[in-house]
């Protein structure tokens, strides 16, 4: 099982956003995530904007991973400078199925 934050946003310019995905990736490592990446729709309704996934190996480690972000002020820092950059457009949680 896993829990996945899937996170959309629109604007920015790519050096930028690449810049501030790589700063956030190193953060939600350090929280607990297992896994984030980051990247952007070139089809779809979707086209031109990006994509940033966390995966946490359970809803205790998202838990934690979440409580965590929210009092990181480094994180909080960066947040809001991408929301000078971006807009967030959507932001989905979902559970992994064991196969």
């Amino acid at each position: 099982m896993s829990v996945a934050q899937l996170t959309r946003f629109k604007g920015g310019k790519p050096a930028d956003m690449t810049k501030a995905a790589k700063q956030a990736k190193t953060i939600w490592m350090k929280h607990g995530a297992d896994y984030v990446a980051f990247s952007r729709f070139h089809t779809g309704v979707w086209t031109g904007e990006w994509l940033f996934v966390v995966r946490c190996a359970d809803w205790a480690t998202f838990g934690r991973a979440q409580d965590a972000i929210a009092k990181d002020l480094a994180f909080q820092k960066l947040l809001t400078h991408v929301l000078t950059m971006a807009e967030v457009t959507g932001r989905t949680i979902t559970v992994g199925v064991d196969l």
